[in-house]
């Protein structure tokens, strides 16, 4: 089993220097995952990447083809006392990536999902930070139309009326945390009393 021929050709089913065919756990598993296999096909896809591994798997064949039967004869001498390192190798390395994907499952998903995810994720604060301003500038809004006609009193009115509202929000959806969900999530007072 040649798993180092394997893993740098990138492909399971050319032929090692006997005529097996090698075959890995590991490099099969991990080119089954949808982000891996994806981004192989890039790098293949991309001229900027494609070229240079082109160039490097011809100069590793005219290398490699002079020295085929030296390597045949010291593979066929050394290979009983690599083969058991390589298959251990490759089963702690297949067992890693069962570890890896049941502490991290969205390795699973396609690059599309991981991406969106991502986006979503880093404006995160920036959206629920819009919504928060939405949410008290509408306070305020509803505040300082039910206060009056305006001016300075109504204006610290609404001010006052705003803070206390959105303070008892807050209590509230902590308060609602600390229960465990237990109460409703979305509680917010009535305005305008």
């Amino acid at each position: 089993m040649n798993l180092f021929f394997t893993a740098h050709v990138g492909t399971t089913t050319e032929p090692k220097i006997n005529g097996d065919v090698p075959s890995s756990k590991f490099v099969d598993r991990l080119t089954s995952f949808p982000v891996v296999s994806t981004g192989l096909d890039v790098v293949k896809s991309n001229p900027m990447t494609a070229t240079p591994l082109a160039v490097a798997k011809r100069t590793s064949l005219l290398v490699a083809a002079p020295m085929a039967p030296l390597a045949s004869l010291s593979y066929f001498v050394l290979e009983p006392l690599i083969e058991p390192i390589m298959k251990r190798l490759d089963t702690v390395a297949h067992d890693s990536l069962s570890r890896l994907e049941s502490t991290w499952p969205v390795i699973k998903e396609q690059p599309e999902n991981i991406k969106a995810e991502a986006k979503y994720l880093a404006f995160l604060p920036l959206t629920k930070g819009k919504e928060r301003r939405d949410y008290v500038a509408s306070t305020y809004s509803a505040e300082y139309s039910s206060c009056g006609k305006g001016g300075i009193i109504t204006t610290g009115s609404a001010l006052i009326c705003t803070l206390l509202i959105v303070w008892s929000d807050g209590l509230l959806r902590i308060k609602s945390m600390l229960d465990g969900g237990r109460g409703s999530k979305d509680v917010t007072v009535q305005s305008g009393t």
